[in-house]
């Protein structure tokens, strides 16, 4: 098991005392979130998020005429009742 994250709510990340601090306490503000790194509180987050590896809506499939999960169990029960003996 990992060791427990230490976060602070603080008003500037910018005027935190970093010596009072252990590498990879968390820093919350209003506005952003920073984690102490060698000594200096980087920000995190603050980016937007690449999306260029996920697909897009057009590359998706349209799946409106693939099977229910109710069609799906109404073809087992048939399937099991033609047999007979239902085993």
């Amino acid at each position: 098991m990992g060791k427990p994250i230490r976060a602070y709510k603080v008003k500037n990340l910018s005027k935190v005392n970093t010596t009072l601090y252990i590498e990879g306490d968390h820093f919350i503000t209003d506005r952003s979130v920073g984690v102490l790194v060698n000594g200096k509180v980087k920000t995190i987050g603050n980016s937007p998020p690449d999306l260029s590896d996920y697909a897009k809506k057009d590359d998706i499939p349209d799946v409106s005429d693939f099977l229910t999960r109710e069609e799906v169990q109404t073809m087992i029960d048939e399937a099991i009742a033609s047999t007979g003996d239902g085993e």
